[in-house]
């Protein structure tokens, strides 16, 4: 019981995100797209470009620097880079990590690397 509750939970954060991103004018193409036991959990896209979305949920951390470790970033690009083989994707791509904190944006880092 307490497993399906967390993952309800986890899709009324990711629904916050959902909508920032509509509110920007992008439209959904995929939520939670996994491959092996990798996945982004977004993907929206404009008429230039695609934008892969990592969401977080922090809980009272006043520095959330660190929480996308390198690990984490490699699983990102790999699944990022399969989906672009996989749709052939011609348009500008990035990263973006949004922050959720009390059912709310609580920051939204555009374009993140690996770097």
């Amino acid at each position: 019981m307490s497993n399906l509750y967390n993952k309800t939970k986890w899709y009324d954060w990711e629904e916050i995100v959902v909508n920032y991103y509509r509110n920007k004018w992008y439209d959904i193409i995929s939520q939670n797209y996994t491959i092996k036991w990798w996945e982004v959990d977004i993907i929206v896209e404009s008429t230039k470009e695609v934008v892969f979305v990592e969401v977080k949920v922090v809980d009272g951390l006043d520095d959330i620097s660190g929480i996308v470790n390198p690990k984490k970033m490699s699983f990102l690009e790999k699944t990022i880079e399969d989906y672009i083989y996989k749709q052939n994707i011609d348009k500008d791509i990035r990263l973006d990590v949004v922050f959720v904190k009390d059912k709310s944006i609580f920051q939204v880092y555009e374009n993140v690397t690996n770097s």
